[in-house]
């Protein structure tokens, strides 16, 4: 059959995007004609048997809590051992004991104590950055809902690495145990964050137990996989020289290994605290307290003012945890200090320290110090300058805000929905399975159309469809915008550094703040989710492909200078093409991001199946369905993974 296809069918028939064309436009034609037919369409208040079932087995759970063994004297007490862990964190900055008017540390030990601890790890300018960026938190009001923040961003990072760090270095040091693990940590990067929510609130209840333990797994395979990283990317000479010595593997663990990955280590830390606090604003959905709070009070109410005010205060705290550890990377591989280098240093850490305990004694011997001062609080002026902008953007660019959100939903959007959602769903089967297999492969279409199955069995397929339109969308403008940027950036230095600080941004803001000046600006709708999706993602892509383009050797780009090509030509005939990889890298990982956002999207009217978990989680009778709505969710992360993995691996 191959030798026939070879011998008789036209060599551009046989490239994968003229077939992959031919089926959408196939695809297309079906999906007109059989419109409306099988589209497994069903009400937000009606059950499936799937669902139905989930739905009691929730109730179960909620009825067995108090008698269940396995609540009784397993999850029961590890709630209450993490809940009391947190409690104490912030008793010390956020919420007074019972029976104390007032933190442990008031506002300005607070501030002299993150001041000395960034200065001992790094240096004092960044020190000053993170006080003056504290100290901002609560100029904006927020210094309350900020501490509580911050504590369960420690409580949940501590937490994290006491189990992250041994585990990374095992599968760092053994083939076995990385083998093992390797299934999870996959899993865990393409299961968006909200799937977690639903069945932790159901088995740890809605609060800090269960948002510290959602914190806890989205962080802990980000430092797993650094850690073994570090441990395996190690050179082997000293190591050699170790083993020669005589040294036991414990010795060489310690003495050499450690401290030869300990930059690498620490990049982690940095990683999994700025993960930690990701999710500890979107765990708001499950009732942890902090700056998630206002956010979600604002997305329910369309307070665009205090939402903003509480995203710059995430936005903060996100640039002090993230420059105050990235300087402490940078810190630990300086060379060590001698003479009187060193002796400064000492002396200036025993003034920082002793002005710290000065500023904590203070805080707790004054108002003024304990309790931010209410003159300081800019909460309300602010909140009225972002809604004044706000009106005023909003109608001055109406045809972009408003204008060009019809005509992208009703040009673009619309369609792409109809022949997804409305086409028969066993259509839709097949087609995206021929196309996995043109892709990836017979294992990866097998495997596709089992897990699409999966989906059409749950029950939650129209949704799932409508969820994977606003998908691919958002991925295609990524990937755009991606190769665009990325290749600009690649290429020109300059233009890299200007864009870097752009970049940093994207990647260290939660993607739960976009969605305040997203909705203010295109209202609940699904073009706003898709709009998040791209914030969220750009900036990954963008590295990735600049990174793949930097990567190309001069020597292929300077030949094809010296032939005569233009910077088009060089861009399109030797960069793009050698850099194919990348390419199909920052799509895997867009789809993953865009995923993970366009789920949340369901907070701004994306509906779909971010907004069936939201309902799940807001009422007991909807549970079943939200719990089926996640696992709808993983199949088809797993489904598009699967294909985009399988397109790179074969590139």
């Amino acid at each position: 059959m191959k030798a026939y296809i070879d011998t008789h069918v036209p060599e551009f028939l046989r490239r994968k995007w003229v077939l992959i064309v031919g089926l959408l436009v196939v695809w297309f034609v079906l999906g007109r004609i059989f419109k409306g037919v099988h589209t497994l369409d069903i009400g937000n208040s009606e059950d499936t048997p799937t669902t139905e079932v989930l739905g009691q087995f929730a109730a179960n759970i909620r009825a067995a809590r108090a008698e269940n063994p396995i609540f009784v004297y397993i999850f029961n007490p590890f709630r209450q051992g993490i809940e009391s862990f947190v409690e104490v964190i912030r008793a010390v900055i956020s919420d007074p004991a019972p029976g104390a008017l007032i933190p442990v540390i008031g506002w300005v030990g607070i501030l002299a104590f993150i001041g000395f601890i960034v200065f001992a790890t790094s240096n004092w300018r960044t020190s000053l950055l993170s006080m003056v960026l504290i100290f901002g938190c609560g100029v904006l009001g927020m210094w309350t809902y900020s501490m509580d923040t911050l504590a369960l961003t420690i409580g949940a990072v501590v937490l994290s690495l006491v189990i992250a760090l041994p585990i990374g270095i095992w599968a760092g040091l053994n083939d076995r145990v990385m083998k093992t693990v390797r299934p999870v940590l996959d899993l865990a990067q393409i299961l968006p964050t909200l799937v977690y929510l639903a069945p932790l609130a159901l088995v740890f209840l809605i609060g800090i137990a269960a948002s510290t333990i959602a914190t806890m797994i989205y962080s802990i395979p980000i430092g797993i996989r650094i850690t073994a990283h570090a441990i395996r990317s190690l050179q082997n000479g000293p190591i050699e020289a170790a083993e020669s010595m005589g040294s036991t593997r414990w010795q060489k663990l310690t003495k050499v290994q450690l401290p030869m990955a300990k930059r690498t280590i620490i990049l982690g830390v940095n990683q999994t605290t700025l993960a930690a606090l990701s999710f500890v604003v979107i765990a708001a959905l499950i009732g942890a307290p902090g700056l998630g709070e206002p956010v979600l009070q604002a997305l329910s109410i369309r307070n665009i003012g205090d939402g903003v005010t509480a995203g710059l205060a995430v936005v903060f705290i996100a640039v002090m945890l993230d420059r105050s550890t990235t300087a402490a990377v940078v810190h630990s591989n300086q060379i060590p200090l001698t003479g009187k280098p060193l002796l400064v240093r000492r002396l200036s850490l025993g003034a920082a320290a002793i002005a710290t305990i000065v500023a904590i004694m203070i805080s707790r011997q004054q108002l003024w110090a304990a309790v931010f001062p209410e003159s300081l609080d800019f909460r309300d002026p602010i909140g009225n300058w972002f809604d004044a902008i706000t009106e005023w953007f909003t109608t001055t660019f109406y045809f972009l805000t408003t204008s060009f959100n019809e005509v992208f939903t009703l040009n673009i959007l619309n369609p792409i929905e109809y022949l997804l959602a409305d086409a028969p769903w066993y259509l839709t089967i097949i087609m995206i399975s021929v196309i996995a297999a043109i892709i990836g492969g017979r294992t990866v279409a097998i495997l596709s159309a089992i897990l699409l199955l999966l989906i059409v069995w749950i029950g939650l397929w129209n949704d799932t469809m409508i969820t994977l339109t606003q998908v691919l969308i958002a991925t295609t403008i990524v990937m755009l915008i991606g190769v665009v940027l990325g290749v600009a950036a690649g290429r020109n230095a300059k233009f890299e550094r200007i864009l870097k600080p752009f970049l940093d941004a994207g990647q260290t803001l939660p993607a739960f703040v976009y969605l305040v000046p997203v909705l203010a600006l295109f209202g609940p709708t699904r073009f706003a989710a898709i709009v998040c999706g791209v914030f969220y993602a750009a900036p990954v892509v963008v590295r990735v492909v600049a990174d793949g383009v930097r990567g190309v050797p001069k020597e292929m780009v300077e030949a094809a200078i010296a032939s005569g090509s233009s910077t088009t030509q060089v861009v399109t005939k030797v960069q793009l093409p050698a850099s194919k990889k990348s390419l199909l890298l920052g799509a895997n990982q867009g789809l993953i991001f865009v995923l993970a956002v366009v789920v949340i999207g369901g907070l701004v009217g994306a509906g779909g199946l971010g907004y069936l978990v939201l309902q799940g989680a807001s009422k007991p009778e909807l549970q079943g369905k939200g719990l089926a709505a996640g696992l709808a969710i993983v199949l088809l992360g797993i489904v598009m993974d699967r294909i985009a993995h399988a397109s790179a691996r074969r590139s």
